[in-house]
């Protein structure tokens, strides 16, 4: 997981966003969850593209400055709140699904989700996307509410 390379926000977003999914996972197949681990490794294969495909947005923009690559700085963001949304919910199911140790696990996942929608949505409002996202921190908080 280490990496020489400094993570620009949106990348380090999906990278919060893939440890939410895991816990989550890791909490579903000791509880035996096989419908919430097919989710949660759903979860991950979406988000796994995103990080490389906001990294070229942001690249792009800041060579750029078009209206285009703008688009995309807001597009992509938008859609990491929206999974962040989805793993917040996965991960309270996850959690419910057992009172072992392991549940913090999933709740630890609740939480990262959570942040990972609202830093998200930050971005989405900065590049121009005003509060597109917040239906996806409400939905996030909403998950973490139920805790």
């Amino acid at each position: 997981m280490a990496s020489s390379e400094p993570l620009a926000a949106g990348p380090a977003i999906v990278r919060t966003l893939e440890l939410a999914a895991g816990l989550a996972l890791l909490t579903a197949r000791v509880a035996g969850r096989d419908d919430l681990a097919a989710r949660a490794e759903a979860l991950a294969a979406e988000l796994a593209p995103l990080a490389a495909e906001d990294a070229d947005a942001y690249r792009d923009y800041l060579t750029t400055h078009s209206d285009e690559a703008r688009a995309r700085t807001i597009e992509l963001p938008l859609r990491m709140a929206e999974l962040a949304a989805d793993a917040a919910e996965l991960a309270v199911e996850s959690a419910r699904t057992t009172e072992r140790a392991v549940s913090g696990d999933a709740k630890t996942g609740v939480l990262l989700a959570e942040a990972a929608a609202r830093a998200a949505a930050l971005l989405v409002e900065v590049n121009g996307g005003g509060d597109a996202a917040a239906s996806a921190i409400g939905r996030a908080a909403r998950a973490a509410a139920r805790l």
